[in-house]
């Protein structure tokens, strides 16, 4: 996965090994910036499409490190 950077305009980044969310006080006003807990691990990231129905799981490194960015508009 990619290295954890910034946030690009209003981009959530969720980053694992610990837990922690970061995003934008666009995206959520008066709760911006990084919030975490470094007694979980992230283990697996599941998408579902409501337009299918199809769901897409992927499961992450035993050590739980990655970075997930999801895009916003």
């Amino acid at each position: 996965m990619s290295s954890p950077t910034a946030p690009v305009d209003d981009d959530i980044i969720i980053k694992g090994g610990s837990v922690e969310i970061q995003f934008s006080e666009q995206s959520f006003p008066g709760q911006g910036g990084k919030h975490g807990n470094k007694d979980r691990r992230i283990v697996s990231v599941e998408v579902e499409d409501h337009n299918t129905n199809k769901t897409q799981t992927v499961t992450l490194p035993a050590n739980g490190k990655c970075t997930i960015r999801v895009t916003t508009r």
